[in-house]
């Protein structure tokens, strides 16, 4: 199993829900596509139902996913450390790697991330132009927040399966002095052993470089909620 979540002694376990009801409210910029941030809120789990004597319940299986989840996506959910262990963790931000392409035009950087999106398919494979990302970039979606290009690339290597996934790229367009902004859509198998499929959702990413022409901020925003990943990530395929 990914967590350990058995413990003799019952104790509570923060996690949170998505309300997927709630708009982003960070002031980051946006289109009006119905794409949206979830807000957080805690809810309560017992750890002993979660992994204990009542593991074969179908709730409490989906409670163990869950919070499984919520370590090994990297998510901005919190998990009581004395129960999580991760079975792949992210580790520290990596050192610099040098060779950057500083100072390009932000048009020279969007043609590049137009071939890393549509070509190298890089939200699947991870297979990106690390060159034009600075080492600290800082990743967002709906369910994550990961600052390090290194922690970025190593989580989208567990995440979906590059045979069964696919990026389809729409289109990129400087919009601004420093930022790019792309549209696309992904769907596909995730790496997990219940093999969940995600159906196919739009997506909008905002780019931002700093002074020296590095990518510095990479947002996205989902035609789903950060629920509705989630719900998705940890239900098998072809299950409830």
């Amino acid at each position: 199993s990914y967590l350990n979540l058995c413990k003799t002694t019952p104790q509570r376990v923060h996690t949170s829900s998505l309300n997927a009801s709630q708009t982003r409210t960070d002031g980051a910029p946006g289109r009006s596509t119905g794409m949206r941030r979830a807000r957080a809120r805690p809810v309560h789990i017992r750890a002993g139902e979660a992994g204990g004597r009542h593991a074969g319940d179908p709730k409490s299986r989906r409670q163990a996913l869950y919070l499984a989840g919520a370590v090994l996506i990297g998510s901005k959910l919190p998990v009581a450390p004395a129960n999580a262990t991760p079975l792949a963790p992210l580790g520290p931000v990596g050192a610099p790697t040098g060779g950057k392409k500083l100072n390009l035009s932000v048009e020279e950087v969007k043609d590049i991330l137009a071939n890393d999106l549509e070509v190298g398919q890089y939200f699947v494979t991870g297979n990106l132009t690390k060159e034009i990302f600075a080492d600290d970039c800082r990743f967002i979606d709906p369910t994550n927040d990961i600052k390090g290009l290194s922690r970025y690339v190593k989580a989208l290597g567990i995440l979906f399966d590059p045979a069964d996934s696919s990026v389809e790229f729409i289109s990129a367009q400087v919009t601004g002095p420093n930022t790019i902004e792309a549209d696309w859509t992904l769907g596909g198998t995730l790496k997990l052993p219940w093999r969940p499929k995600i159906a196919r959702y739009q997506g909008h990413t905002i780019y931002t470089l700093n002074e020296e022409g590095l990518i510095q901020t990479q947002d996205q925003q989902w035609s789903i909620s950060g629920a509705t990943a989630l719900l998705e990530t940890f239900t098998p395929a072809g299950g409830k």
